[in-house]
């Protein structure tokens, strides 16, 4: 595990990567959505960045923590791409490889409890500060 200070540098300068891409794959995507279908009123950019940082994330778990060759297990890699990069793209990533490990140890009610804790409370959270806010 590397030092502390190496450690921020590592989650910084990934986060700071994942957070310009999440923003200006966003303003992409929402520029060809409005340019090709102007009537579709559905969050397309996020939904597109919540899926392909979920898919990220599993690719850099399964290649940086999960592969039995020792070689390719680096906790140094992972921190900048798993939980720098994507953890400035979209935190949603987290939340479905946390969500995918509970249901692949057959924690059912766990991971129930989880996916729709998470969604549910999320929704109550933002009303709840839009309320307190006026």
């Amino acid at each position: 595990m590397p030092d502390w200070l190496a450690t921020c540098g590592l989650l910084a300068g990934g986060g700071a990567v994942g957070t310009l891409a999440r923003y200006w794959l966003g303003v992409l995507v929402k520029q060809v959505q409005q340019a090709r279908w102007p009537l579709l009123e559905f969050p397309v950019a996020t939904l597109l960045i919540n899926v392909s940082g979920s898919m990220i994330l599993g690719f850099v778990a399964a290649y940086f923590l999960s592969h039995p060759d020792p070689a390719r297990r680096s906790a140094n890699l992972y921190l900048l791409l798993g939980a720098g990069f994507c953890g400035g793209f979209t935190t949603f990533s987290t939340f479905s490889l946390e969500a995918f490990e509970l249901i692949r140890d057959e924690r059912w009610g766990s991971a129930i409890a989880y996916t729709l804790g998470s969604v549910v409370a999320g929704i109550f959270g933002v009303w709840l500060a839009l309320r307190i806010a006026k």
